[in-house]
């Protein structure tokens, strides 16, 4: 079982908190079968049960993963990713959430370049200044969702390298 390390750099330019991690014993873990269970067939469209995604996110040529992670300490999951780019070791989290349990009804997957209407742009509420109502993706980006709810896009912002949340639906 691998262990983690929770490193804080600094985030107040950041929109999403940049935390680090690498091999130690701070607690975050792949989640197990029992807690990826399919109870409501939500997952069985995904070979990896909507836990992991592969693409190249920040638009550098190279697969870069989004994982699920748990923290049995914290009683936390948690979605990172880990850039190939990236010179430092380990990977961003881009959210974490105060339950555990919460992954059995949460899952990511890639979502492919186009041009998709955000939540706002579809009405759920007003745009807020800066919030798009349509994305034009020229590289894939991680779909965060919580199974036929709401969902969010991470996307790479490459000039202040660090990720966005767009929410896509409420």
């Amino acid at each position: 079982m691998k262990k983690y390390k929770i490193i804080m750099m600094s985030a107040f330019t950041l929109a999403i908190p940049l935390v680090i991690f690498a091999e130690d014993k701070s607690g975050w873990r792949v989640p197990t079968k029992a807690e990826l269970s399919d109870v409501s067939g939500l997952r069985k469209d995904s070979p990896t049960l909507y836990s992991i995604a592969k693409a190249d996110f920040d638009g550098d040529g190279k697969e870069d993963e989004a994982s699920l992670l748990i923290n049995d300490k914290e009683n936390k999951m948690g979605l990172f990713v880990k850039l190939t780019s990236r010179k430092e070791s380990g990977s961003l989290l881009l959210e974490a959430m105060d339950s555990k349990t919460i992954i059995e009804v949460m899952g990511i997957d890639v979502v492919k370049p186009g041009k998709y209407k955000t939540a706002c742009g579809k009405g759920y509420w007003d745009c807020k200044n800066g919030e798009p109502e349509l994305l034009e993706l020229k590289y894939p980006v991680i779909d965060f969702f919580r199974f036929e709810s709401a969902n969010s896009y991470f996307i790479w912002d490459k000039k202040k390298k660090k990720f966005n949340r767009i929410w896509m639906s409420d």
